[in-house]
């Protein structure tokens, strides 16, 4: 739904068991010509069968809280209309406020106008949260997709690794160009795979070693830093922890010797993935990056 269908073409359902309800709300959007169809329903399990059947997806749903008699409220039916319109705007009607209906908004696209319903106030309210809607479900489509590409980059790698753990098995009967080939493979995979997150030299040699040496722990490596490219570091629990030496420097807890080490740029926000450490290797560490400090923000 572009913008001018949010203009011109709105079709909007109404849940509610009040007769009153539909008369007023069916009256205010009777005299929009923004609503090209409204339809009414007065239970939830009509509206529910109904919506199964539709051809035509609405644009919204309006739906009341509490019914009378019906053993259903609106928030019980709020998963059962997400399982085929994961993004469809649903407004919720009610007098009533409180941990109920904050729980209902944990669901994507819903929304909550208090009753009683100011007429110029409804409307305004409707075409904003269709905008909103619209905006949040492009956002999940998006994020939806680059989950897909990822796992399945991820499926790759995985791939990649254990076609050549199984060669390496006799490290003989491998030839170094391919073993450079299958490492320079799996590098262009993981780099396809980040998007927040650069790689420095120094970063990439640290994986080169583990590939010869400790598949087990490459691959929870590799694990790791596609988790710190989407991982947010304000989240508790993220196992992020500021580096004190230098400025803009954190590590990232890979197990419970083993931490990788990344640069935040100040400038433009993106990472720089700068040394694996395996084995803790706090006075090691401490003197490389400090003596690279000044090469950090090259590249970001």
């Amino acid at each position: 739904m572009g913008p001018s269908d949010i203009e011109n073409r709105v079709f909007i359902l109404l849940v509610d068991d009040e007769p009153r309800i539909h008369e007023m709300i069916g009256g205010i959007f009777n005299q929009s010509d923004r609503i090209a169809r409204f339809d009414s329903y007065y239970d939830p399990l009509s509206f529910l069968e109904s919506l199964n059947q539709m051809e035509m997806a609405p644009d919204m749903v309006l739906l009341d809280v509490h019914f009378e008699n019906s053993g259903l409220t609106g928030i019980d039916i709020l998963p059962f209309i997400r399982e085929k319109h994961p993004y469809l705007p649903i407004v919720l009607l009610t007098g009533m406020e409180g941990k109920e209906i904050e729980d209902a908004q944990d669901f994507e696209c819903t929304y909550f106008i208090p009753k009683p319903v100011n007429p110029d106030h409804l409307l305004r309210m409707v075409f904003f949260y269709l905008g909103k809607a619209q905006k949040s479900g492009s956002r999940i489509e998006k994020l939806s997709r680059d989950l897909d590409e990822h796992k399945a980059l991820l499926d790759v790698i995985e791939e990649e690794l254990s076609v050549y753990e199984k060669a390496s098995n006799d490290m003989s009967s491998i030839p170094s160009n391919r073993e450079s080939k299958a490492f320079e493979r799996v590098m262009e995979v993981l780099l396809s795979v980040l998007k927040t997150c650069d790689m420095a030299s120094s970063f990439s040699q640290d994986l080169k070693k583990l590939f010869t040496s400790d598949f087990k722990l490459l691959k929870r490596v590799v694990g790791a830093v596609t988790d710190l490219d989407s991982e947010d570091m304000s989240k508790p629990g993220a196992n992020i922890h500021k580096y004190y030496g230098v400025d803009h420097v954190f590590s990232f807890r890979v197990s419970k010797k083993a931490r990788l080490f990344f640069y935040l740029s100040p400038k433009t926000r993106k990472r720089k993935l700068l040394r694996f450490d395996p084995e803790h290797d706090t006075k090691g560490m401490d003197k490389w990056l400090k003596a690279n400090a000044r090469t950090y923000e090259t590249d970001l």
